[in-house]
């Protein structure tokens, strides 16, 4: 998807990438967009051949690009770009700041009086991630997922086929030896480890467990696994964290928790179904997600938990060890009681998936559980004890049901969904 965003000579490509950094960001990962800004003073420096075609949106970022719209649409072949085999209309995102939707309604208004159909995408970011998800169809995880190491030994259904991967939605899959994780995490300096593990108890309501060592280390994981990621140009990975744990005496819990909230989607176990299945909730509803084992089942309620959560989830979070091991570092996340949606995608060739909305009626915590615990008022026993796909699911902010199965609908190998009852 190519985005072409338009400024006024009174701001510069500085002022919008700092202005507009997160909506960009997100257009970029989840739309897999190419983003190039131009003002009145660089239009004429532009490749005459790359402003002949329309791009897929122009985001109007100021008020004041009205003209520079109009000089563009001249160097444009109309004709092409309306001929019957190629029918477009011209997308425009305007979320409203600096005077942009205003420009925008102008530029509306002048594409009808020239016979030609437009529409402006107008919201929150969440809004506008969705609309061109929808209008463009571009909600797709095609990307490099890194594989730290094989799935845990206990994971015997949670796999995915590659070549399927592969072929189906352009996903390339990267091995990573985790012999380079722990040599990285020797290289990492400790001042750089020292400022990032300082950070996260300023973030934190309190620490219980983990010394101050205990943190450094855990920082550490997350600076290696940022820099192989940044490095191999991952979307998003997945590791065999245990084998961290015996090896280094430290987790990867705090890595996941924070490279989740950066836009690199992260998930533990080497369990591909479900890191599929948080890329998609990125990718499709724009939200970090938690991935947590079904843990305890009433009739009208489940229990979820585990020891990594994204910490923009958590309205606030302890520092705690990770519960199997009692070592290391993991996050105890108090999540606000509000409308989540339940969902897992599945099937060595991601033939199944499961989705619900439910609400959560309880934070509870028990030494008993993972760290960060969840409870939800939906009754999953008759899903979860005979059709479960798998062990792990992920919670997702927000009623996202409808989103969530109209994707699955539209793929081409036919999903079959689980349902409750």
């Amino acid at each position: 998807m190519n985005i072409l965003i338009l400024r006024s000579s009174f701001q510069t490509d500085t002022f919008v990438e700092t202005e507009y950094a997160d909506l960009i960001q997100r257009l970029q990962n989840e739309c897999q967009a190419e983003i190039s800004i131009i003002g009145d003073e660089n239009v004429e420096t532009r490749d005459r051949a790359s402003l002949q075609t329309l791009p897929d949106a122009v985001m109007i970022a100021t008020g004041g690009v009205e003209n520079l719209f109009k000089r563009l649409w001249g160097a444009i072949d109309v004709e092409m770009m309306c001929a019957p085999s190629q029918p477009k209309a011209v997308t425009m995102i305007a979320d409203g700041r600096n005077n942009s939707l205003a420009a925008a309604l102008e530029i509306l208004t002048y594409l009808g009086n020239n016979g030609m159909e437009g529409h402006i995408v107008h919201g929150t970011n969440d809004e506008i991630i969705s609309a061109m998800v929808e209008t463009h169809g571009r909600a797709s995880l095609q990307g490099r997922i890194g594989l730290f190491g094989q799935p845990s030994d206990w994971l015997i259904a949670s796999d995915v086929d590659r070549d399927f991967l592969l072929q189906q939605y352009g996903v390339e899959t990267i091995d990573i030896d985790l012999q380079r994780l722990i040599e990285g995490i020797k290289a990492v300096p400790q001042a750089e480890a020292d400022k990032v593990a300082q950070a996260i108890v300023n973030r934190s309501k309190s620490v219980r467990e983990p010394s101050e060592t205990d943190r450094v280390e855990a920082a550490k994981v997350y600076l290696a696994i940022k820099g192989i990621c940044h490095e191999e140009r991952l979307d998003a990975f997945t590791i065999r964290c245990f084998d961290i744990v015996k090896t280094c005496s430290t987790t990867s819990c705090l890595t996941l928790a924070l490279l989740n909230d950066e836009g690199i989607v992260a998930g533990c176990e080497g369990d591909m179904q479900t890191l599929l299945s948080m890329l998609l909730a990125k990718r499709l509803c724009g939200e970090a997600a938690f991935m947590a084992n079904p843990s305890q089942l009433t009739d009208s309620s489940t229990m979820l938990a585990h020891c990594t959560i994204p910490l923009s989830m958590c309205k606030e979070t302890v520092i705690r060890t990770h519960f199997e091991s009692g070592i290391g570092v993991a996050i105890q996340g108090l999540l606000p009681l509000t409308d989540y949606t339940l969902f897992k995608w599945g099937g060595s060739q991601l033939d199944r998936y499961f989705v619900t909305e439910a609400k959560a009626i309880e934070t509870p915590y028990s030494e008993h559980f993972c760290r960060t615990q969840i409870t939800l008022d939906v009754n999953l026993k008759p899903y979860l004890l005979q059709h479960s796909i798998g062990n792990h699911h992920v919670i997702i902010p927000g009623r996202h049901e409808d989103t969530l199965r109209k994707f699955m609908q539209q793929q081409k190998n036919n999903p079959k969904e689980l349902r409750i009852h």
